[in-house]
């Protein structure tokens, strides 16, 4: 049993009316039951997250801790939290869910993404994440983005380390896998290169300018994937100037200059491809390797191999101690000072 995990679950309810909109009351029950991993989730306030995706956590041994607040009609900022790291708005939707991973008080986070919506709170957040939509963990409804793009909501993950991200994929292995050989990389660090190489045959591609438009993005990417079947690049800065949101965004040229300096990347269209992808926290605010695959179940495997390579822990120590380790500090209220000092 972690200590981590009891306490993440008893300081829940500091959250409640926040980020989290409800806890399970039997969580402690549940948590001793005989199959139990001694791991805990939230879930994102939404119907489209399946009881039968909800099963195999439970199955594997998760315990239900949360449901978790989200942004209003899946908007990209959330107008009733704020990002603790910045004190910006928080990325959005799946916000609520990002927040309670940062300050453990669950293991793992369960969102849905139709243009971001996992992978960018995560991002946002200096967490990992993947995105399940390239294996068919999907949501229930047919959307249409803000741009008129038609798209049914992936199912995404967050968590605040690879290794409980990893250990919730691997759940979702089939045995028929391809093994991916050669890798399409922009902007990636020269350190991060060398790790690969080792491995995998890399490709360097140079581009003058990222396309903007989620058209442009959802053709580059077509291209990409008619030669490769893995595609690694940086998102960058996100959210650290501007606002990512398209409601604003359509409000004249001065919001549409505010939404584009968000640098939000090719995260905004990788669900509506149908693809899956990892997101590994590169240490600097707002910003993340993305390890991308096309759709299909065979690439899982690959997917995560290259993550695990990729996956190291680069962000500060005085991070990891004041937001990931929230639920190991002592609470400072002096009603109920611990006397023990003077004994």
């Amino acid at each position: 049993m972690d200590l981590k995990v009891l306490s993440g679950i008893q300081r829940t309810k500091e959250f409640l009316g926040r980020s989290v909109k409800k806890q399970n009351p039997n969580i402690i029950l549940e948590l001793f039951r005989k199959n139990s991993n001694y791991k805990t989730f939230g879930i994102k306030d939404t119907s489209e997250i399946s009881n039968e995706f909800i099963e195999k956590l439970l199955v594997k041994g998760y315990s239900w801790n949360t449901i978790d607040n989200c942004s209003d009609r899946g908007r990209a900022v959330d107008l009733n939290l704020l990002n603790p790291i910045t004190g910006k708005l928080m990325i959005g939707s799946s916000s609520g869910t990002a927040i309670n991973i940062l300050y453990g008080l669950n293991t793992i986070g369960i969102g849905t993404d139709g243009g971001g919506s996992v992978l960018g709170p995560a991002i946002g957040l200096n967490l990992y994440s993947v995105l399940l939509s390239g294996i068919g963990i999907k949501g229930r409804s047919r959307k249409k983005s803000t741009d008129s793009i038609e798209f049914i909501p992936g199912i995404g993950v967050i968590a605040q380390n690879f290794s409980d991200l990893q250990e919730t994929c691997e759940i979702f292995l089939t045995e028929s896998q391809e093994k991916i050989e050669k890798c399409c990389v922009i902007d990636l660090h020269l350190e991060d290169c060398k790790k690969l190489s080792k491995s995998y045959e890399i490709d360097l591609l140079k581009i003058s300018e990222r396309p903007y438009k989620r058209e442009d993005m959802i053709t580059f990417l077509k291209d990409i994937f008619k030669s490769y079947k893995m595609f690694i690049y940086l998102e960058k800065d996100i959210e650290i100037e501007g606002i990512g949101d398209s409601v604003l965004g359509v409000m004249g040229k001065k919001a549409s200059e505010i939404q584009k300096s968000s640098n939000k990347g090719f995260l905004k269209v990788l669900n509506m491809l149908n693809c899956s992808a990892i997101t590994i926290p590169t240490g600097d605010i707002g910003s993340a390797i993305v390890i991308v695959v096309p759709k299909g179940e065979k690439y899982l495997k690959s997917l995560l191999e290259v993550a695990f390579i990729l996956s190291e822990d680069k962000r500060a120590e005085l991070y990891k101690e004041y937001f990931l380790n929230y639920p190991l500090k002592e609470i400072d209220n002096r009603e109920f000072k611990n006397w023990r000092e003077y004994d």
